[in-house]
């Protein structure tokens, strides 16, 4: 298997590598051989990373409206898949430690340990995803965050974790599984240190929309960080007058 040299750069490393990939059989197509050798090549750089004591966060989410209970004010969501994630990572759910966790079960807003929204009831998993049910706090802020996971304008958590083991996907497991070869990393074991609500709409135009006609209310602090417009509406502009030409015209009705 080809291996980067020092100063040799991605292009160089990769025009050099298909080829040998495709030769000794390890790949069957170009595509696949590209994969494999971006994938080694990545694996270089990879190695200085302190990934093993770094904390990292992974934003998946998945909450149904269905799954709100608005008595208990608690809901049920998916905190994290084996997918890859958007920074071509996968974190293994079957490689989570909750010990730690368990003991302070709380759940933030955004990642902030001062934004506390709730807590989780309970926690559940099984190779492909980890599950929860949360139990939002009684304050303004948490119950505004409330209102919109039960409206359906959110639905998006995020999971902040240390690894404490990994490996880069080998070409073997990249021939086997080629969804691998978007991953440049895998997180085996890794320990939860806790898991957050996120500003992620989950339709933005409908949480315009629903700010816009006066059906959802935001306080300052939530209306800046979704961004949302304001819905003061803007003088018409004029694009033709015709009194400009027929100065005994004195009104223009527009039908």
């Amino acid at each position: 298997m080809p291996v980067p040299n020092p100063n040799e750069s991605r292009d160089e490393f990769i025009a050099r590598c298909i080829p040998q990939v495709l030769e000794d059989g390890t790949a069957k197509t170009p595509e696949q051989a590209a994969a494999i050798c971006h994938s080694i090549f990545d694996g270089k750089d990879f190695e200085h990373i302190q990934i093993e004591k770094s904390e990292k966060r992974q934003s998946f989410g998945i909450c149904k409206a269905n799954d709100v209970d608005e008595d208990e004010r608690t809901l049920i969501a998916t905190i994290s898949t084996d997918t890859v994630d958007r920074s071509g990572e996968i974190v293994r759910p079957d490689g989570a430690e909750f010990s730690n966790y368990a003991k302070n079960p709380i759940v933030l807003w955004q990642h902030n340990p001062d934004e506390p929204i709730g807590k989780a009831l309970w926690i559940k998993r099984n190779a492909k995803q980890i599950i929860a049910k949360i139990r939002f706090a009684v304050t303004e802020k948490a119950s505004e965050i409330f209102e919109l996971f039960k409206g359906g304008f959110l639905n998006a958590f995020s999971i902040g974790f240390i690894s404490k083991q990994g490996h880069i996907p080998t070409p073997d497991e990249i021939r086997t599984n080629p969804v691998l070869s978007n991953a440049r990393y895998i997180h085996d074991k890794w320990e939860l240190l806790e898991f957050s609500g996120v500003a992620v709409p989950a339709n933005p135009e409908a949480l315009q929309l629903a700010y816009k006609n006066h059906n959802l209310t935001l306080s300052e602090k939530l209306y800046n960080e979704f961004k949302l417009k304001s819905d003061e509406t803007k003088e018409e502009e004029i694009i033709l007058d015709v009194r400009e030409f027929y100065p005994e015209i004195k009104e223009i009705e527009i039908i």
